[in-house]
């Protein structure tokens, strides 16, 4: 092959050239590292059609061992099973060349088609989440009917698991079938009866169809085939190795905003005010800040730019840098995160900061009710691994209820307490976290600091911050240690593949680090305590037995990580799984029921236009632009035609819409379920 040729594939091709062997990853690349967030995304551009990079593969002229895509479960039984390799030698791939084979190596995009293989395989769970709508789903789009792609089913929307998806594909399932073993096991259709069951079963088949066509089609992913000889395979890596300057939607808004603000000379004044390793700005996070303030629902970067305009910069740049400080500086107070660089979701300082505005920036004036939601709230939200997708409905929602809680308000919303459910249930789940991106590894070590009140330092028994060194999240039994033993032989997986578990990782100065080396944790131990005889309180801080001193654990590995995951997940149980259902008896209250004879006010989005009108749950009828309607539906025909001309049929239950108490917008049927209810 002397040319490159660019070529499009559908996913079912895709899926049966890797079940096939037809594609291989080269054993020297790096390993699956894809947060599930990132593998919503990737559906989520699939679905709005937006260009995810061409995949790019080479065909082998030379021996090359080759090791399967990651289709290991992120924790359990297999999760940390080693991956299989194969070496083939320059005269077999010739072979299979030769008979007609598609054998390729996969040198760009593993990390794309390892999310896809693991999604519809359900390895991970990928739900496609559809707006509530009132049009006829048959007529729409899949982009037009889409809400999220989320780890989970909604019980308030209709939900289809991508597996699901594809396992309708592989069989030739019957209405009766589909209807028995996957759509009545949602929670969804359990909510709805009658005519609407069977709309919502309709809507079920429409959007599995649409999938399938999808996934189906031959256009969808791009790909290169390379001609690949050794010398321009290696070329390739060093070449797509080297790191470019890459423009961003911040970059784009600066250029946009220059005239009227200077984004570039403002966050320059920050970085010349404050330690930059101790405040260190985070652009995306102040920009985002803002837009809610001034969008209110739109913390999107589309919205941002849209939208934002230099007065809205002028006018809040200073207070939202003021609150980013300040927040920081109530997280370290609290010990609630070591350093800037492990905090686990930067986005839950914009919560933060929004509450902080609601007490005009002065966390000394919160009450201790206050201070205690706020905590349980931080812990919750990195456990119930919160952020990982979909964070700007989780940004806004968050920042409506702590702004609620800074005005001393209840929250009425009962779903909320549900979202915040610690995803670690048991300590042995905590060894499957081995990578310092994973926000609860960052959340493991940094609820350890909070429990000690500041973690100690190994050689003073000074408390740790990050405004003197450098943190390090260091392996408490050395990785060069255990794999020189005897007993943890480079044969031994399982134990191998604990090294690298947060359970044996604590935070301590880099320099401290450097120097242990290769010991047993009783000889480098030992000889920190020969400048620090008080070791053994520093041990405790960071939840570690002082018998490792001695020695006492040196060849009992597996039972020190037992003891240590079993005291982190009580501390996990502690700051919330254990306090969730308190938590809840005494911020939640019931939402106000609207009184039959009260009108509420209600609006409506279509054609990316807003209308307002009355609704009055005793009679349901809706006064519209001076006319009084009968019913919610005929008063949302009429506003649909008023917008666009057309004649259409409508649902007025869901297509009006309120906002609550607790400053969400909600369709309109929930009064009538509520007044019902009273």
């Amino acid at each position: 092959m002397n040319s490159v040729e660019s070529n499009t594939i559908s996913i079912v091709r895709l899926i049966d050239d890797v079940e096939k062997g037809n594609i291989a990853l080269p054993e020297f690349q790096r390993n699956f590292v894809w947060e599930v967030g990132k593998t919503y995304d990737l559906f989520d551009s699939l679905v709005k059609n937006i260009f995810i990079g061409s995949i790019i593969y080479g065909v082998p002229s030379f021996e090359i061992t080759i090791r399967e895509l990651d289709k290991r479960p992120k924790k359990g039984e297999g999760s940390r099973r080693k991956l299989e390799t194969k070496s083939y030698e320059e005269d077999e791939i010739k072979q299979k060349l030769n008979a007609g084979s598609s054998f390729r190596l996969l040198l760009d995009g593993q990390q794309r088609i390892t999310s896809i293989y693991r999604a519809l395989h359900n390895i991970d769970e990928v739900w496609f989440v559809a707006r509530n709508v009132d049009e006829n789903i048959n007529e729409l789009i899949l982009e037009e009917i889409l809400f999220e792609f989320s780890g989970q089913q909604s019980s308030e929307n209709l939900s289809i698991k991508i597996s699901d998806v594809f396992k309708m594909m592989q069989s030739n399932y019957r209405e009766k079938d589909i209807r028995e073993k996957f759509f009545d096991k949602l929670e969804h259709p359990q909510n709805v009866n009658g005519n609407a069951y069977e709309t919502v079963f309709g809507n079920y088949l429409d959007i599995k169809n649409k999938l399938q066509d999808l996934f189906k089609s031959e256009k969808l992913l791009s790909y290169y085939l390379l001609d690949t000889t050794l010398e321009k395979f290696a070329l390739f890596f060093e070449r797509s190795n080297s790191k470019g300057v890459q423009l961003n939607f911040i970059d784009i808004l600066a250029a946009k905003l220059y005239k009227g603000f200077n984004l570039r000379d403002n966050i320059a004044i920050f970085e010349d005010e404050y330690n930059t390793e101790y405040y260190k700005l985070n652009k995306e996070i102040i920009v985002r800040s803002i837009a809610f303030i001034v969008l209110k629902k739109d913390v999107s970067r589309s919205g941002i730019l849209k939208s934002l305009v230099p007065e809205h910069f002028n006018e809040y740049w200073k207070p939202v840098c003021d609150w980013y400080k300040n927040v920081l500086d109530f997280l370290y107070a609290n010990n609630m995160v070591l350093a800037q660089s492990w905090i686990p979701y930067e986005n839950m300082l914009i919560p933060l900061m929004m509450f902080l505005k609601e007490i005009d920036g002065d966390f000394s004036q919160i009450s201790e009710s206050q201070n205690k939601f706020i905590k349980f709230w931080y812990w919750a939200a990195i456990f119930a691994q919160r952020y990982t997708a979909a964070s700007n409905e989780v940004i806004i929602q968050d920042s409506l209820v702590l702004m609620r809680i800074a005005k001393n308000e209840k929250i009425t919303d009962r779903n909320y307490f549900y979202k915040l459910r610690s995803q670690i249930t048991s300590a042995d789940e905590l060894h499957s976290y081995t990578k310092r991106s994973s926000a609860v590894y960052k959340g493991v070590l940094n609820l350890i600091n909070y429990h000690a009140k500041g973690l100690l330092d190994w050689k003073s028994t000074s408390k740790l911050s990050s405004k003197h060194s450098k943190l390090d999240d260091h392996h408490i039994f050395p990785r060069g240690y255990i794999t020189t033993q005897h007993k943890y032989n480079k044969d031994n997986q399982d134990v191998l593949s604990l090294v690298d578990s947060v359970v044996n990782r604590t935070l301590i100065p880099k320099i401290t680090n450097i120097k242990i080396g290769k010991k047993s944790p009783s000889k480098y131990l030992s000889e920190l305590q020969k400048d620090n005889p008080k070791l053994k309180h520093s041990l405790e801080s960071h939840l570690i037995p002082v018998e490792l001193i001695e020695g006492l654990y040196d060849d009992e590995f597996q039972d020190f990580l037992k003891e240590r995951a079993d005291k982190i997940f009580a501390l996990i149980n502690d700051n919330v799984i254990g306090i969730n259902d308190d938590i809840k008896k005494e911020f939640y209250q019931e939402p106000k029921v609207v009184k039959a004879e009260e009108k509420k006010k209600i609006f409506a989005n279509y054609y990316n236009k807003k209308v307002y009108a009355d609704f009055y749950p005793k009679t349901e009828e809706i006064l519209y632009q001076g006319k009084k309607y009968s019913s919610p539906s005929s008063a949302a025909i009429a506003a649909k035609k008023n917008i666009s001309g057309k004649n259409t049929t409508a649902n007025g239950w869901v297509f009006w819409k309120f906002m609550d108490e607790q400053g969400q917008e909600k369709v309109i049927d929930v009064l009538r379920e509520n007044n019902q209810q009273a």
